[in-house]
């Protein structure tokens, strides 16, 4: 767990006629305060999160310490979910230990990309997490040249260390046809939703049903912050009809009719897949599929593809996770698409 939270400082202390003993502190330096919780448990990981976030540290005007310090106080970061501001918190507070005292002047150098991207290979046991680092640290720098803080961007169309990617995986007609007649209502419901709106799991538990107007399903996405309006596709009209007639407060909910957690919902969710024999994929390809999808058949050049699935999906055609989109309206076409792509024969 250690050798993912960057910042970590390890000492190892040897003893006489006994075993080293080693400690851990939430960074290096004196007055480090030390993380008392088993490495490798949950309890350390938040341990570590707590004490990092009320470190206190002034940072100097015209460095990239007091550049992350703005951007935390901006939309572009307060906007976020509190999961994802958590898990920004960490890698934030890893960027400052390394640049606190690095100059904004100097990061439009050249060389700087360079510089920058040495740092992301020192974590490249931690593919992931180097990448998630060196992400966060273009985010910000993007975030400061829209406010013309700097001009250029060093970090722009990085390619990432970690290669596991699941964009490449997708359902098959077949899996999706076992999937939408033979799941049980409660689950092949949430798998429609989930195609027809091109959003994330937690996005389309929590959907209230005031979010459906007889027309759209307006969707305040939990990961970005994005609002989106998605047009209601004629296959799923009957489950927000049905919803809204019914006067409860979700649109999806699970076999006693309540409101889905997402631990259980994962728990049903494999169990149908298991008794389906539904394997080699997962609930989060149905986004990947339908946007493919939706891709594959939607007869406009390149660009015009790219600017119609991201204002459904709310995705960006350079990083999904770089721009917050405020106001989507989805298009009839797009959602056409979709049922061409997954039509059955």
């Amino acid at each position: 767990m250690d050798g993912k939270l960057v910042g970590v400082h390890k000492v190892t202390v040897a003893r006489k006629g006994k075993d080293p003993i080693v400690y851990y502190y939430a960074w290096r330096g004196k007055g480090a305060p030390r993380i008392k919780a088993k490495p490798g448990t949950k309890a350390f990981t938040q341990e570590f999160l707590r004490l990092t976030r009320d470190r206190q540290i002034n940072a100097s005007d015209g460095t990239i310490g007091s550049l992350v310090e703005e951007f935390r106080k901006s939309a572009s970061f307060t906007s976020l979910s509190p999961a994802t501001r958590r898990d920004y918190e960490r890698q934030l507070g890893a960027i400052r230990l390394e640049y606190e005292t690095f100059p904004i002047k100097a990061i439009e150098a050249r060389g700087s990309r360079l510089m920058f991207l040495r740092w992301r290979d020192t974590m490249k046991d931690s593919p992931r997490s180097a990448d998630m680092h060196i992400a966060l640290l273009s985010r910000v720098f993007s975030w400061a040249k829209d406010k013309e803080i700097i001009l250029r961007n060093p970090l722009e169309r990085v390619e990432r260390l970690h290669e596991g990617t699941r964009k490449d995986i997708i359902w098959s007609e077949e899996q999706l046809a076992t999937l939408l007649t033979k799941a049980a209502p409660h689950i092949a419901n949430v798998a429609k939703v989930a195609l027809w709106t091109m959003q994330r799991q937690a996005d389309i538990l929590s959907m209230p049903t005031l979010a459906f107007d007889d027309a759209r399903v307006s969707i305040k996405q939990g990961k970005t912050g994005a609002r989106v309006r998605v047009m209601a596709a004629p296959d799923i009209l009957s489950i927000l009809r049905e919803a809204k007639e019914s006067g409860r407060q979700r649109v999806l909910v699970n076999s006693f009719g309540q409101n889905w957690t997402s631990s259980g919902f994962r728990a049903s969710w494999r169990k149908e897949m298991a008794r389906l024999q539904i394997k080699g994929v997962t609930f989060h390809d149905l986004r990947g599929t339908a946007i493919t999808f939706a891709y594959a058949n939607l007869d406009r050049p390149h660009e015009e593809k790219i600017k119609l699935i991201s204002e459904i999906s709310g995705h960006s055609a350079d990083d999904a996770e770089s721009i917050i989109r405020k106001h989507y309206l989805a298009g009839q076409e797009v959602v056409d698409a979709i049922g061409r792509g997954t039509k059955q024969k």
